[in-house]
């Protein structure tokens, strides 16, 4: 059997339909999504698990703190310990029978800069890093050198701390009083250490404990000037000296210049007694000569395959007319060189070497491990819950950050209901929960094409490009948006087309299928006759005809 044209146009019409009623209903699949309805996004048919990106490309720093891991055990362990003296604490030193006997003696001192006390009788005592028991003993210790008590004594001596300035911690954020705190015992927690500076506030989302090392410090102490050499002649008094002594020298020395001493020669002066005056060269040079070669050190060293030091000449004064070898001084030990007393002095940890230069992804958590600080990331709902695992202790030097989260405005343009300018309010917002802000997408959406524009410093924007459909789907992770992000949506060329055929078959009330033309024809530029009276015209005629 032969079907006409209206059978098969009508067959048509019925297939269209039924495919617009499974659409309707729900009996889709992935492939006829993308096809009839691209702006249609979503995964309708099984459960996924699927993590949230946090950058974006190794460019891009991460949200939050680099680095930050979450409280180990021995976080929530106090460790007590004896306390170190600091600068700027305050000591009270009470010694019986120092200045003087049956009396008690009270010093209130303050650590200086340096580490140091001034007390008197004993001088100056670098206090730094040592306990009040140190102190006490190594006072007592100096005490009994200086003979201010016996050494077989056993004296008084109390040692207290005033104030101590080096156990505290830092708290800022969003705080009522943001500031420096003392630590008053050392099992101060966090949730106490909050409370101290007023309250955990609602917009509070992470709270950050960084807990430095040993920090790096330098020390430069300026030594005191040496005290004035006393004058040559008292520290080597002139000995009596006879002509008879001189001549005796002379003989034995066979050396001319030696026994002519008594006359002044060429390239001298005449001095009164105990005045030094220099010999010529010519006479140093025949008091060299005089010495036997088997007594000279360098000589007999480089004799002996030794290194020869380097030879030192006597040394003669004029007393009485006549030249006389002054005393030697004790020979020193060669030592090498010590560095000047005001050369600074670092103490601590050293400075952390650069990391080598990479143009492969960062890992932003192994450059943090490289400093000299550990980060503690605590959820500030834990805190409100009253978590144990959370409420870590706090050290000395601890800096706790109360972070509100993400602050600033994103924003979402293209092919959306609602393109502008939103606020985060605090809160981690993902592209999908920007679109969702912005009413999703429109008709022409495509979401093969979106693109998302992020500032990596002060005067550079990286673009990069994002599957929409992939993401609902749960084939991709999302990701995180940061302050001043651009969420532009794309179409396509097709993507009209796809519209006025979506748009071609509504459903109306009844249940009834309602096919509107919506294409451009000669209906839309004049007005046409009946199709049934235009048919009857042509009947009547054709009657007329015949």
């Amino acid at each position: 059997m032969r079907l006409d044209h209206r059978t098969r146009y009508r067959g048509a019409l019925y297939g269209t339909m039924v495919a617009a009623v499974f659409s309707a209903a729900g009996c889709t699949s992935p492939w006829w999504n993308a096809f009839i309805s691209p702006n249609e996004i979503g995964n309708f048919r099984e459960n996924r698990v699927n993590e949230i990106q946090e950058s974006i490309s190794f460019r891009d720093k991460p949200l939050g703190v680099p680095g930050a891991c979450d409280p180990t055990p021995e976080d929530l362990v106090a460790t007590v310990t004896e306390y170190q003296i600091g600068p700027a604490d305050a000591v009270s030193i009470r010694l019986l029978d120092f200045m003087q006997l049956g009396t008690e003696t009270e010093l209130q001192l303050i650590v200086d800069d340096l580490g140091y006390i001034d007390v008197p009788q004993i001088g100056w005592l670098r206090v730094e890093g040592m306990t009040a028991r140190q102190i006490q003993s190594e006072i007592v210790r100096q005490a009994k050198n200086a003979e201010i008590y016996p050494a077989d004594a056993t004296p008084t001596v109390t040692v207290q701390i005033l104030s101590r300035q080096h156990r505290s911690f830092n708290i800022s954020g969003v705080i009522n009083a943001p500031g420096e705190y003392p630590i008053t015992r050392p099992d101060l927690r966090l949730r106490e250490a909050i409370n101290q500076a007023g309250s955990l506030a609602d917009p509070v989302k992470v709270v950050y404990v960084f807990r430095n090392g040993e920090r790096p410090k330098q020390i430069s102490e300026v030594s005191m000037p040496p005290a004035p050499a006393a004058p040559a002649e008292e520290q080597f008094p002139a000995p009596p000296v006879t002509p008879d002594s001189l001549t005796e020298l002379g003989s034995a020395t066979g050396s001319p210049a030696a026994t002519n001493a008594a006359a002044p020669t060429p390239g001298t002066r005449a001095g009164r007694a105990g005045e030094l005056v220099l010999p010529t060269e010519e006479v140093e040079r025949d008091l060299t000569e005089a010495v036997s070669p088997a007594t000279t050190p360098a000589k007999a060293q480089a004799a002996q395959g030794a290194p020869a030091s380097p030879q030192t000449l006597p040394t003669y004064i004029y007393v009485n007319n006549e030249f006389v070898e002054a005393p030697r001084a004790p020979e020193k030990a060669v030592t090498a060189p010590s560095p000047p007393a005001t050369r600074p002095r670092v103490t601590g940890v050293q400075a952390p070497a650069q990391a080598p230069t990479t143009t492969g992804p960062v890992d932003w958590e192994e450059l943090a491990a490289e400093g000299q600080q550990r980060v503690i990331r605590i959820p500030a709902d834990k805190i409100r819950q009253g978590d144990p695992n959370y409420n870590v202790v706090v050290r000395h030097h601890d800096w706790i950050q109360l972070d509100p989260g993400q602050t600033g405005y994103f924003y979402v343009l293209g092919h959306v209901i609602r393109p502008g300018t939103y606020a985060f309010n605090g809160e981690d917002i993902t592209l999908t929960q920007a679109l969702a802000a912005a009413g999703g997408l429109d008709q022409l959406a495509w979401p093969t094409r979106c693109e998302l524009h992020r500032r990596i410093d002060n005067n550079r924007m990286e673009i990069t490009q994002w599957d929409l459909g992939r993401i609902m789907d749960g084939q991709d992770p999302d990701l995180f948006l940061k302050k001043d992000d651009v969420v532009n949506v794309g179409t396509h060329a097709v993507a009209p087309l796809l519209a006025t055929i979506r748009n071609s078959f509504r459903l109306t009330y009844g249940f009834g299928f309602v096919y509107d033309r919506n294409f451009a024809d000669i209906d839309a530029f004049y007005g046409q006759a009946n199709p049934a009276d235009v048919r009857r015209a042509q009947r009547a005629t054709r009657g007329l005809l015949n």
